[in-house]
């Protein structure tokens, strides 16, 4: 009786106790690794063996989102099973959102889901097969796009893939930067209805829904409603948040962010700071505050006589630099503060 090589390889691990995991039968640990094996105890070999090699990153990987609608330039394959004259190859939706597939032709796929089109071209294959089994993949989504600009890790445009909310595509982004704002702006092309929040407003041209959200009520679950859905081509502004510098001698140097219809007073900045070190100069400390010129105005600031209440408690405004110095400083320049601090770059933000 002849047997096959695999057959002879299979029957060799097995008298040597060892047991195969299929390539399949894998699962993603709470680690978040994905590939690991079912049975950890399978040896290295042969859990390289059945692994499959990474060719590709999950972004260039195709994606099977049955709920994703699709529209122009988006690049879908289309898969009929068992038919190998029809190459499953990436094809692009044209802009008048057709695309042409073998055997039938130019099919209509804009605005449709992953699903419908897939049920669509099922009914069409099967006037040239029995049981027509035909699958779509969106390999890249380029339908979709949204703008998010400002204060995000990585500013720039992100694609929708299905229903996504503000703090998803946010999330897209990169997230929030440490500097950025309590609310962020947004802007809809109003052919998709005006945006569902208080306060929303047409714009001059009567072409944009624009809207003012504050992102912290969401994110404290004061105000859920407000983390709308994203539509196509919205427009999103992350502004950086209003900030006040506390530098030099004191506990905690950096930037504290000025939240929404706030103010600050130098006791409260530099409660923020952890207060001032024994080495500080509390009478010569100064504001720095931009006036518009080439140089910044200095402010005298005698931090002992503000405690005592012996003067009144100066109030700050944004991108005000609060600075104390060391008592054996003999001056202190505004320039002199900005080279070190080399404001707006390096410095710590803290909220």
């Amino acid at each position: 009786m002849h047997t096959s090589p695999a057959k002879l390889i299979l029957l060799s691990l097995c008298f040597q106790g060892l047991t195969l995991v299929p390539a399949f039968a894998q699962v993603a640990p709470a680690d978040g690794r994905v590939g690991t094996p079912l049975n950890a105890s399978v040896p290295s070999t042969v859990a390289n063996a059945t692994a499959a090699p990474a060719t590709t990153t999950p972004s260039a990987a195709a994606t099977n989102v049955t709920s994703y609608v699709l529209g122009s330039e988006d690049l879908i394959t289309v898969r009929v099973f068992a038919a190998d004259d029809i190459p499953d190859k990436p094809v692009q939706i044209d802009n008048d959102g057709t695309v042409t597939l073998p055997m039938i032709g130019r099919v209509h796929a804009a605005g449709l889901t992953v699903e419908q089109f897939q049920a669509n071209l099922i009914t069409a294959y099967k006037k040239y097969f029995k049981d027509p089994q035909v699958t779509v993949q969106v390999n890249d989504f380029r339908s979709q796009p949204v703008s998010v600009a400002g204060n995000v890790t990585t500013p720039g445009v992100v694609q929708l893939r299905g229903n996504r909310n503000l703090m998803e595509v946010i999330g897209q982004a990169g997230g929030l930067r440490a500097d950025a704002g309590d609310s962020v702006l947004i802007t809809r092309n109003l052919n998709e209805g005006p945006i569902p929040v208080t306060g929303a407003f047409t714009d001059p041209t009567g072409k944009y829904s624009v809207a003012h959200i504050n992102i912290r009520d969401i994110m404290s679950g004061k105000d859920p409603e407000a983390n709308i859905m994203i539509k196509p081509h919205d427009v999103i502004t992350v502004p950086r948040a209003r900030l006040v510098y506390v530098l030099g001698n004191v506990g905690r140097a950096g930037g504290y962010v000025m939240t929404e219809n706030e103010t600050m007073s130098i006791t409260q900045a530099i409660a923020l700071a952890g207060g001032w070190d024994h080495m500080a100069a509390m009478s010569k400390a100064r504001v720095l505050r931009a006036d518009g010129g080439p140089q910044r105005e200095q402010i005298p600031v005698d931090l002992k006589k503000i405690m005592e209440n012996k003067s009144p408690d100066l109030q700050l405004r944004p991108d005000d630099i609060l600075y104390v110095p060391n008592s054996m400083s003999k001056q202190v320049t505004a320039r002199g503060v900005e080279a070190a601090i080399g404001i707006g770059t390096g410095v710590l933000i803290w909220k």
